[in-house]
């Protein structure tokens, strides 16, 4: 896999590509999950809210926010210590989060293109940014220059894929194909944080001290294994839940039929 940043002082996969493997497959698993519990919000009145929120923790701090994180692990700064803000790192999660949610109860439970459209602008942007505060999140000996034209690039991806992820999660209703949009959805996620990462210079001073802040694996260890045991709350309440699609079927079967 060739090295995106060779020319500005980094490897964008100087510590291996399985850990961008790893990333990828995250992200693809927080989506699967993420649609199985908005099926159930299509469905549910009283607890629609609360299974639209598992969604955005599932598509929003999994399978954005701590892929992104987890992919980071696997860029290497050439002469210099990398650190990690931690405050800038929580923001980042709770856009992704706040943004996701606010995308599907914008786009609400059928698909209607202006709602869906406003919707994945909305939350495309606040995935866009999320994605750049992650980036920011890390300090460097040196400073960190940005492309404007790439970072606009990312944000248009960004709107692109959280569109489409919008509008895939109300038409796509069997199991395979929803296997297949959550790997086309981590395969845009990968597109636009490499998009974003390609949009950084970095300049090293080896002679500057050793920024402020954590380093990076030991902030995102204890996520990713938050994350993934945390991926079992919104996993047993799809699996104990009732199919709702079917219990709505029989409440408006007309009384003489049953």
């Amino acid at each position: 896999m060739p090295d995106l940043l060779a020319a500005s002082g980094a490897e964008t996969f100087g510590h291996g590509t399985g850990i961008a493997w790893l990333a990828l497959d995250l992200s693809a698993l927080g989506a699967l999950v993420a649609f199985a519990c908005i099926r159930h919000a299509k469905y549910s009145i009283r607890f629609r809210l609360l299974w639209l929120t598992m969604a955005a923790v599932s598509l929003g701090g999994v399978g954005l926010w701590l892929a992104n994180s987890v992919a980071l692990l696997a860029m290497r700064v050439n002469d210099s210590v990398m650190r990690y803000n931690v405050a800038l790192g929580a923001a980042a999660l709770a856009i992704a989060v706040v943004g996701v949610l606010a995308g599907l109860l914008i786009s609400g439970r059928t698909t209607q293109v202006p709602r869906l459209i406003i919707g994945g602008l909305t939350m495309g942007l606040c995935v866009g940014l999320s994605t750049f505060l992650t980036l920011d999140a890390v300090a460097v000996q040196g400073t960190v220059d940005e492309s404007l034209g790439l970072i606009g690039v990312a944000v248009l991806v960004s709107m692109a894929l959280c569109t489409a992820t919008l509008w895939a999660s109300q038409a796509v209703r069997r199991v395979p194909m929803r296997v297949l949009v959550s790997v086309l959805f981590a395969l845009g996620v990968a597109a636009m944080y490499y998009t974003a990462i390609a949009a950084l210079t970095f300049s090293i001073d080896p002679g500057i001290r050793t920024p402020a802040g954590m380093p990076l694996f030991d902030l995102v260890f204890p996520m990713f294994v938050i994350g993934a045991l945390g991926l079992t709350v919104p996993i047993t309440a799809v699996l104990v839940a009732p199919d709702r699609r079917d219990a709505v079927a029989a409440v408006r079967q007309p009384v003489s039929a049953r």
